[in-house]
Formats: C-alpha cells, structure tokens, sequence
C-alpha cells in the first residue's frame, strides 16, 4: 500500500511529527512528488549587503536584484550622502563582468561586501580609474534546489552520503511561483521502518540553507513498498 505526506511551513527546515508513527511492515521507498512555494530567493542578503566608498558605508536591503538596481541603488544613497562623490556601474552582458568607475575609493575588501556578487575579488579600487571586474557576476546565487529528506538514504554529493531526494535548477524569476513537479518521479530507500518524524531541508548548490524569505512552502512526499518499482 502506497500513500503521501505533505509537510508544510515557511522555512528551508521543515519538520513534521507524525502520531501515531507510521509502522511499515515491509522495505519502502520515498519519492518527490510535488514541491510549491514563491520565488522569493534574494541575491543580496546580510552576507552580501555592504557597500564601502571613501569613508562611507552603508547596506542595499535584502532583495532580488539585477545590476541596474544595484547601480540604481548606489547612485541614489550616494546622493544622500555627498555631492562630491561620481560613481557609475554597468554589467558588460557579453563577458559576464562589470565596470565600475568613482572618483573615490571603494572597497571590496571589507566584510560582507557586495564585491563578490559584481564580480570582484577581495580588493580595493583606486579612484578616476575603470575598474573591470576580474570574476564573473554571481547575480544567480542559487543555481540547484536540493531537496534533503531524513528518512531516506541512496544518494551522493560528490563522494559524500546525502539525503538529497530531488534536485532542481529554478526556472522562473524572481516573484513567481515555483511549482516543482517531476515528470519521472526517483525513489529512494527509507532507512526506517518506523516513521515518527521527518525533516525536509532545502538547499543551494554549495549546501547551504535556501533563505525563501518567510513564503509558505509544501513538500508533498510518496511513499510505495519497493515491489511497486519493480513491477513498473
């Protein structure tokens, strides 16, 4: 006998306590069959958010952005803050870097700067000069979905055991729903033949926590005896 789980909350750690425990009298197996939430993924975020020119600093708020928003952004605080100061930034579309010039120094070089995601090293950038971005933009930060559920085994992360059920690339911009559901669903084994528990993580490429910014997100789960693969 099959049947599905869905565990729903507004964060990338999903728990769910099951009473009474889930008794499975024989080998099972566990699927992906549904995965809703928005994307509402920022690029900038606190690891990411600070800008430092001359003597300033200040943060761009959590967010999706593009380069122009960036630029936009920058530009418009440091109206606020001086009027001596020229700053201009643009992304070159065609080499995946950016040019900055300022009439004042900038420093990517300080803590969570926002250097990395325009391309730039740990460095700082002299004045009156165009500076070209010696790394390409990470404007994308999260590139896969992963999928993490604690009851199952069978899967690998390079040459490490992992409990990636499912993963996926996001195909849809910022603000709009994702609606995950896998056309050829992968089963993998269920490592107890109790369940009273189960936890959903949702992951980057690099194995960190998704921020999703509060969305409510539902993982919808099946679970089947191993015979029913095979017999397909």
């Amino acid at each position: 006998m099959g049947f599905t789980l869905t565990v729903n909350g507004t964060d990338s750690i999903l728990n769910t306590n099951i009473f009474p425990p889930i008794s499975l009298k024989e080998e099972y197996e566990c699927g992906l069959i549904g995965l809703q939430t928005y994307n509402s993924i920022p690029n900038v975020d606190k690891d990411n958010q600070r800008f430092f020119i001359d003597y300033y600093e200040f943060e761009i708020p959590v967010g999706s952005y593009e380069i122009d928003d960036i630029s936009s952004f920058i530009k418009a605080k440091l109206a606020t803050i001086s009027k001596d100061i020229e700053f201009d930034l643009k992304a070159n579309n065609n080499t995946l870097q950016c040019e900055i010039i300022s009439n004042k120094t900038i420093y990517f070089d300080k803590p969570n700067s926002v250097g990395r995601l325009l391309g730039f090293s740990s460095v700082q950038l002299p004045p009156n000069r165009i500076h070209t971005s010696d790394l390409p933009v990470e404007i994308i930060k999260v590139n896969t979905i992963r999928v993490d559920c604690s009851i199952i085994e069978g899967s690998y992360l390079n040459n490490k055991k992992t409990h990636t059920l499912h993963e996926f690339s996001p195909t849809v911009a910022p603000g709009y729903k994702i609606n995950e559901v896998p056309r050829n669903v992968i089963y993998l084994p269920v490592t107890s033949q109790e369940i009273r528990s189960i936890t959903i993580k949702l992951l980057d490429q690099n194995n960190r926590l998704i921020n999703f910014r509060g969305e409510n997100i539902s993982v919808r789960l099946h679970l089947q005896p191993k015979y029913d693969s095979l017999q397909r």
